[in-house]
């Protein structure tokens, strides 16, 4: 919970201004917090110079700027990142996966109530992506495999790769889906709230980039968010809520595959609208 101390508070009223949930209001120069309407936001605590408001009794720090990566820091570690899908059999000390994640609350959101599953047991693992793999053999075997169905389907839904078509004959020849990466985090929460799935994928790549910092390779599991979700036996597996949905899932460990070179050339369209 929020919580203002009156000692500190001078009334300056930045928090109350900055406020957009309108949940904040000055009265005999200190504040009142109606916490019903706040959000968990935080920003009164980031903006108050007295450093009068925190968290759960957790008192604010004062940012060090000189901490701050220069922009020459920051492009390197962007094009450094890469996408891992080889790693170590190596465990991930648990202290350093919760350290990671950890930075996950940090990312903008507009769900407050998504919550992490960290699963760093491999049996559990292997289980998750053999149920998995009964998804993909059926969906191959009715959609991929007869090409009349496949061309049809392809004609109605022009977003059906054939590239989909060549990962899926090439994750049942080997006989796994992923690759089985020492710890998958889950990002689960309630669909209903909006854009509850962009902020799962915010929360993600704050991940992505501090474990990329420390050492730790990373891959997101796009799959496991569409097909796992709605297995029975996946979420019973992973304690889901009925409430409760995989919003997004990433695979940690030690990159087994090292990168050297950032790729010079890539570009993202830009549009100019506007005089």
């Amino acid at each position: 919970m929020i919580v203002a101390d009156k000692d500190k508070c001078t009334g300056c009223g930045l928090c109350v201004k900055i406020c957009h949930e309108h949940c904040m209001a000055l009265s005999d120069d200190a504040v009142s917090i109606n916490h019903e309407l706040c959000s968990t936001c935080t920003q009164c605590i980031a903006v108050c110079l007295q450093q009068a408001i925190s968290w759960n009794g957790v008192p604010p720090v004062a940012y060090d700027k000189a901490r701050l990566p220069s922009p020459e820091q920051l492009d390197e570690l962007f094009k450094e990142r890469r996408t891992i899908r080889f790693f170590k059999k190596d465990r991930v000390d648990r202290a350093l996966l919760e350290e990671i994640v950890g930075y996950g609350i940090y990312a903008p959101t507009n769900n407050y109530d998504l919550r992490a599953i960290l699963v760093d047991d491999q049996e559990i693992i292997e289980v998750l992506d053999r149920l998995l793999m009964q998804f993909v053999s059926r969906t191959y075997k009715v959609v991929f495999k007869p090409k009349i169905v496949f061309n049809l389907i392809r004609r109605i839904t022009p977003a059906l790769d054939p590239k989909d078509k060549v990962k899926m004959e090439n994750a049942l020849e080997r006989g796994y889906a992923f690759h089985r990466p020492p710890a998958i985090v889950f990002i689960v929460g309630d669909k209903r709230i909006a854009l509850s799935e962009a902020s799962a994928q915010y929360a993600l790549y704050n991940m992505i980039l501090y474990a990329q910092a420390k050492g730790i390779g990373s891959c997101l599991w796009g799959s496991a968010q569409i097909f796992l979700d709605r297995n029975k036996a996946a979420r019973e597996r992973l304690g889901l809520q009925k409430y409760e949905h995989i919003l997004g899932a990433l695979g940690l460990g030690y990159p087994a595959v090292k990168f050297a070179n950032k790729v010079a050339g890539k570009t993202l369209s830009i549009q100019w609208n506007g005089g």
